[in-house]
This record gives C-alpha cells, structure tokens and sequence, in this order.
C-alpha cells in the first residue's frame, strides 16, 4: 500500500506560471512563511480566547500599549500593521472589557489616545509569560546559531516589507514602469 500524502506536504501538478516555470508552493518561501505565520497565530489565538477572553487583533492592541505607551489610534494601526477598521472594532471590544481606555491627549484636545487600564495591564502580564513559552517551544528545533539568524533574515525582510508597503504594494520594474 502507498504512503498516504500529508496535507502539509501535498504533490499536486503545479502550475505553469507565464514564464514556463512550475511553482510548487511548497517550495515558495512567501507561502511558507504565511503558513508558519497562520499556524502559529491560530495557536496562540486559540490560547488567548481560552485563556483570556480576546482575540488576536486585541492582542495586538494590548501589546502594542504595552510595549509603547500610550498611542493614538493611527499609530496602533501603525504598530499593529492591521488596517483602520480592525483596531477600531478590536479597540472598541477592549474599552467594552475595561483592558483599554480612551481619553483627549492632554497635549492636543482634537486628537485621542488609547491607553492600557489597570486590569489591561494585568492581563499583559499574565500573557507574555504564556507566548514567550509558546516561543521557546516553537523554536526548539533551531539550535543558537539557526534562532538567531532567523531573527536577523525575519528583521531584514520585515524591513524590505515596509519598502514593498511604502511602493503601495508594488515592486519596482514589475508592471513595466
């Protein structure tokens, strides 16, 4: 009997791109890296509504307050990189959960700032402890060496990935111009 193919691992034909090249996706390290990143924010995702009342995109939020103080909305969005309409329904699931709050900026009335409550700052608190094991485990398979090239390869194409945002998503030389 033949070994049973695993969906991680499918071999289906691939398709013919407009140059005559196959692309297995499998192969394509855009595709891997979406689905390393989805899988593990379904995990952590399903760690924080079990554990903590929140979805992912709250999370965002929280850390983002955490990590930076307090911020206006516009620079969630920035921090996050999650558009306008998901801070907004996130943050206002957050104000409904006492983990945020809003208020005037002091500093400039017309414009408004998020910031963490007390009970928001408590439930970072009792996160980060909770990803960063989530992190270890995930990571465990790399030795020093492999972690901490990954991090330098993921930083760069994090970088690279705000030129492609700055382009309006479009690489330079592909579309004729």
């Amino acid at each position: 009997m033949p070994a049973r193919k695993t969906p991680a691992t499918p071999r289906v034909r691939p398709s013919v791109s407009e140059d005559g090249g196959a692309l297995w996706l499998n192969d394509f390290i855009p595709y891997k890296l979406a689905v390393v990143a989805n899988r593990l924010s379904q995990s952590i995702g399903a760690l924080f509504e079990e554990r903590f009342g929140i979805q992912i995109p709250e999370w965002r939020i929280l850390m983002a307050l955490h990590a930076h103080g307090p911020s206006a909305p516009n620079e969630v969005v920035e921090l996050t990189s999650m558009d306008k309409a998901r801070v907004s329904r996130a943050q206002r699931r957050l104000v409904e959960q006492d983990l945020v709050a809003v208020s005037e900026d002091p500093r400039d009335r017309r414009r408004l700032v998020l910031f963490l409550t007390r009970k928001g700052a408590v439930i970072c608190s009792d996160i980060i402890p909770e990803v960063r094991r989530m992190e270890q485990w995930f990571l465990a398979v790399l030795d020093a060496r492999e972690r901490a090239a990954l991090d330098q390869t993921l930083s760069r194409l994090l970088e690279r990935s705000q030129e492609l945002r700055q382009l309006g998503g479009r690489i330079p030389g592909g579309d004729g111009s």
